[in-house]
């Protein structure tokens, strides 16, 4: 059966989204994406059963304890289906498209973690409420995931240059992966602060937007392109929640162990990060050289410490292998993201938040990795070490 001919609700409902900011280069057009809910499970707004839009006229303020949601303030006009029941004919620069790009973004974050472990995920918040509330525009210069919803600010770079975070699917996927790890495996009884929790916190969003950002099938044709199949470079993979000016909150490909780090959750999050980053890298070489895409030689380079005269020798040769056959480049980067995503999603029902450390996680993903296979798991071993994680 052609996929033009199956019934709306086997493939659910279309946005558009961008898959990176759209004031990067290559990404200023959205593409059309499907989230699971049905077309005509839909309502305005956009909402749906897990998660809903309010988008307020007037200046908010940021939800705080105890003013928390629902917003019960006027609101523009909400986004809209069209007469086929999609969401793609909004035009981008409206508010309806920006709405809708959050609405859509977030839900697909969801769908895709769901996705792993092969189950809905229920919200932390649930006993009370049914629903994410989402803001898309807040007059403040960051986001925020809090107990029922998600509040999107903006960046500005002068009068005239705003770039709100609604349609920035890094920062939306970061924020969501807050409340998907909150709903998998809740909050310590100390509170937040103490140990490793927040920093594990805050890796593991970050790896939920580096691999929810994987997902798009543009963005990878693009990603390998950039960079001529070689993932050390700087490039949108490793670039977490890029901003305006060749900026970015955090960098995944990083050379940090936990001795080199402050306490501070951001600084102390970046190892954790970068090792799971590497066994990405990793298994993506590692199907190169089996695959005859690659020198054995490549296995033998650490990818933490090249210097500069390998790193140009390095990409000159990817770039010639990945100019001859780069659909298998994306095959094999593909299939070294799902490895990893699955042990990282199926390792997060299993933690206890209040004895949580980076050792004791990165332990149970080494042993769901070697559920999977023997190199997987000596790949994240290997990387975790490094770390000084293990």
């Amino acid at each position: 059966m052609m996929e033009e001919d199956r019934a709306p609700s086997a493939l659910g409902c279309r946005f558009l989204i961008y898959p990176q900011a759209p004031y990067l280069s290559g990404y200023e057009k959205p593409e059309p994406v499907w989230i699971s809910t049905p077309p005509g499970s839909l309502q305005a707004g956009p909402a749906n059963r897990r998660m809903y839009v309010r988008d307020p006229i007037l200046s908010k303020e940021l939800y705080e304890f105890p003013y928390l949601p629902p917003f019960v303030g006027a609101t523009h006009p909400p986004a809209e289906a069209g007469p086929d029941g999609h969401f793609d004919h909004l035009l981008p620069g409206t508010r309806q498209f920006i709405a809708a790009h959050a609405f859509a973004s977030a839900q697909r974050v969801l769908d895709i973690f769901e996705s792993f472990l092969g189950h809905e995920i229920p919200w932390y918040f649930s006993d009370t409420y049914d629903r994410l509330e989402i803001i898309p525009w807040v007059e403040w210069r960051n986001a925020q995931s809090g107990y029922g919803f998600l509040e999107l600010g903006v960046d500005r770079e002068g009068e005239d240059e705003v770039s709100p975070f609604a349609l920035n699917f890094d920062v939306i996927a970061h924020e969501v992966g807050h409340a998907i790890l909150f709903s998998l495996f809740g909050a310590p009884e100390s509170g937040l602060s103490g140990g490793d929790f927040g920093a594990f916190h805050e890796a593991n969003s970050d790896l939920i937007s580096l691999l929810s950002f994987m997902h798009f099938d543009s963005g990878l044709d693009r990603l390998l392109r950039h960079c001529d199949g070689n993932l050390l470079v700087l490039n949108e993979l490793n670039r977490i929640a890029e901003l305006t000016g060749n900026r970015q909150i955090r960098l995944a490909g990083n050379s940090r162990r936990l001795s080199e780090v402050t306490s501070e959750i951001h600084d102390r999050s970046r190892p954790f990060t970068g090792a799971v980053f590497d066994t990405i890298v990793d298994g993506f070489h590692w199907r190169l050289v089996e695959r005859e895409l690659a020198d054995e030689a490549l296995l033998d380079v650490d990818i933490r410490e090249l210097g500069e005269a390998q790193m140009r020798r390095l990409s000159s040769f990817t770039a010639d292998a990945f100019r001859a056959r780069p659909y298998l480049f994306k095959t094999a980067l593909i299939e070294a993201r799902d490895e990893v995503a699955l042990a990282l999603a199926r390792s997060w029902p299993r933690l206890d938040p209040n004895t949580l450390s980076f050792t004791e996680a990165a332990d149970i993903v080494c042993r769901l990795g070697a559920a999977q296979s023997a190199g997987l798991a000596a790949r994240f071993e290997t990387n975790f070490r490094w770390r000084e994680i293990l």
